[in-house]
């Protein structure tokens, strides 16, 4: 009888053991010193990022870069650099966030400048845009503007509200 305890006591389902268990997140990756590249269909390069630190918490969601350099090349000959202190890159890979000390330019030397906080880089349409206040720079000369639309396609730049400039000889 005591041998019969025993064992039903054994087999006996738990009571306290939890049910299910809950879905726990994919871990995402951290890298230093990385290099993120997007090519088009034919395999030419159209986006490289490199940045100090990139993590990405959660597998599938955003990639929180660390002092970043973007180098978007749409066409041949039509190059852009864009850096800034830290950004994010969305989880669809088509929009890339630039925060602190943001700087957008041509490669070339002597290119304008432009200068924000914050600016957001839409690949599929080809644009850098924010709503924050702006400063262009072209040695000796400098405008400033709240807002400001960069068509990188077309190389064009609308400075929206607040314009204002100096020229100097």
């Amino acid at each position: 009888m005591l041998l019969a305890a025993a064992s039903w006591w054994l087999a006996r389902p738990a009571t306290d053991a939890p049910l299910a268990t809950a879905a726990v997140a994919q871990p995402g990756y951290y890298l230093t010193n990385a290099e993120l590249e997007q090519t088009d269909t034919t395999g030419r390069l159209t986006l490289k990022v490199h940045a100090a630190e990139a993590r990405q918490l959660e597998q599938h969601g955003d990639v929180n870069l660390e002092h970043l350099r973007v180098d978007y090349l749409p066409e041949p000959g039509r190059d852009w650099r864009m850096t800034s202190t830290g950004g994010t890159l969305l989880p669809n890979g088509r929009t890339v966030l630039l925060a602190g000390d943001v700087r957008l330019s041509a490669p070339d030397e002597g290119a304008a400048v432009v200068r924000t906080e914050h600016m957001r880089l839409d690949v599929d349409q080809q644009l850098a845009t924010t709503d924050d206040p702006v400063r262009m720079e072209l040695p000796p000369h400098a405008l400033t503007a709240r807002g400001m639309r960069a068509d990188l396609k077309r190389e064009t730049l609308h400075l929206a509200a607040s314009v204002s400039g100096t020229f100097a000889r």
